[in-house]
C-alpha cells in the first residue's frame, strides 16, 4: 500500500528553464535548504549527459524525529535524494530514501512544469510514499505527506522570492 499527494503551484516566471535553472543554482538551494532547516547537504555523485542531469544527495535536516519513529533509526536521521532531470521533457524524477527504517521507507514521484498563461508556469509535484512496516506503514506515510504539507509551500515562497530577485 502507498500513500499517494500531489502538490501544484503556479510561479510567476517567463520560461520553465528560468525555474529549473532556479532549482539547480546552489545558491538557491542554499537558501531554501536554511528556510527548510536543513542542516546539511552532502553532494554524493552528479553527472550532466545532455539531455539528462542527474544529482544524488545526502540530506541532513535540522528537526528530530517524533518518539514514534525514534526506535527505528540508528543514528541522526538523513535521507539519500536522487534526482534526474530530462531536459527534453521538462520533467524531475526523484526519490526520497530516508535513512530509518532500514530501507523500507520509499518517497518518490517527478516535478513538472508547464506554461499556463503568459509569465505563468505551474510546478506539479507529485508521488507516493510507501512504507514496508506492518502496523505502522499507514502512520508513517501520512507523517511524511504532513511534513512535505509543511516545506512544500515555504519551498515554493523561496523559489518564488529567488526568481523575483533574479
Amino acid at each position: 500500500m502507498a500513500t499517494e499527494f500531489c502538490f501544484e503551484h503556479v510561479f510567476r516566471a517567463p520560461s520553465a528553464a528560468q525555474i529549473f535553472a532556479a532549482f539547480f543554482d546552489d545558491g538557491h538551494q542554499l537558501e531554501q535548504d536554511r528556510q527548510l532547516a536543513i542542516a546539511q547537504r552532502e553532494v554524493l555523485e552528479t553527472s550532466d549527459r545532455g539531455d539528462v542531469l542527474y544529482r544524488k544527495h545526502k540530506v541532513t535536516p535540522e528537526r528530530q524525529l517524533p518518539a514514534l519513529v525514534k526506535p527505528f533509526v540508528s543514528g541522526p536521521l538523513h535521507y539519500i535524494e536522487t534526482q534526474t532531470w530530462t531536459r527534453s521533457a521538462d520533467e524531475i524524477v526523484w526519490e526520497i530514501q530516508p535513512s530509518l527504517l532500514s530501507g523500507r521507507v520509499r518517497v518518490h514521484g517527478s516535478y513538472t512544469l508547464a506554461s499556463v498563461g503568459p509569465a505563468a508556469i505551474r510546478r506539479r509535484y507529485a508521488g507516493t510514499v510507501s512504507v514496508d512496516v506492518a502496523l505502522l506503514a499507514t502512520r508513517i506515510e501520512r507523517g511524511i505527506v504532513q511534513e512535505l504539507v509543511r516545506s512544500m509551500p515555504i519551498a515554493a515562497r523561496c523559489t518564488q522570492d529567488w526568481l523575483d530577485r533574479t
